[in-house]
């Protein structure tokens, strides 16, 4: 095959998925094999294929609908007037234009058309790339279920809440280890205070707790004379079990993430 026609092919099958790639959300176009196909002139173009696209569906059903709507409603109006004017003729018709905006048909087409044309123009003046709400709309429902499928699976594994356990490790890299039923808000290297100490986030594992899941955080000292960055947290003795604190006293370095 002649490399022109490889490279007119190439841009050809490019051109195409750019414009599929146009319809899926903003966010799923970020990142990953999408983000190699998103462009704000691929979206210019699927906005303006939208808008003509929808106008013309409205315009196709608009028509079948007052075609069907004289042999129906409109023509059983007619034959019982006993006397016909061409204000009569005209009514029929205008009734059946206007009753088709009342159609769910009819309201689609003119929220594609409206978006389409709001794709485009936002497209070629802010350079973003929104997606097709008829698509972006079923994208996160399918998006919502699997995080709720999620949610319940690590509920599942991680069973009922429990109090948090506190292990203080001896000659380790990791001074401080907390197990907890339930993910804490806590970022990475975030600092906290322990019994008059500080300690910062090192790692998060998974870890086992009571026969249940848990979530394991690992703390290193930090020392007198570091910079505390961020907002430390006070960490409540209240909140801890004293046999898990008890129990990892000691005991060596912490056991890994299972």
């Amino acid at each position: 095959m002649p490399s022109a026609t490889r490279g007119f092919r190439g841009s050809v099958e490019f051109a195409l998925a750019a414009l599929a790639v146009s319809a899926i959300p903003e966010r799923a176009k970020r990142d990953g094999w999408a983000a190699e196909y998103a462009s704000p002139a691929a979206h210019v173009a699927s906005g303006w294929f939208e808008a003509l696209a929808s106008a013309t569906l409205f315009v196709v059903g608009l028509l079948r609908y007052v075609a069907g709507f004289n042999r129906g409603a409109g023509w059983t109006y007619v034959v019982h007037r006993p006397t016909l004017t061409y204000g009569d003729f005209f009514g029929v018709g205008a009734l059946g234009y206007l009753s088709y905006l009342l159609t769910p048909v009819a309201w689609l087409t003119m929220y594609c058309f409206a978006e389409g044309i709001v794709r485009a123009l936002d497209a070629a003046l802010s350079r973003r790339m929104l997606g097709i709400g008829l698509v972006a709309l079923p994208w996160r429902l399918v998006g919502a279920a699997s995080r709720g499928r999620e949610r319940a699976r690590l509920a599942r594994r991680l069973g009922p809440e429990r109090p948090d356990e506190v292990i203080a490790w001896e000659g380790s890299p990791v001074a401080l280890t907390v197990l907890a039923s339930r993910r804490k808000p806590w970022s990475t290297s975030q600092v906290i205070e322990y019994r008059g100490e500080f300690y910062f986030l090192q790692r998060v594992t998974a870890a086992r707790q009571g026969g249940h899941g848990a979530f394991r955080y690992d703390f290193a000292h930090l020392e007198p004379r570091e910079v505390i960055r961020g907002t430390p947290i006070r960490y409540p003795d209240e909140a801890v079990s004293p046999a898990g604190f008890g129990a990892g006293r000691g005991d060596g370095p912490a056991p890994g993430p299972s």
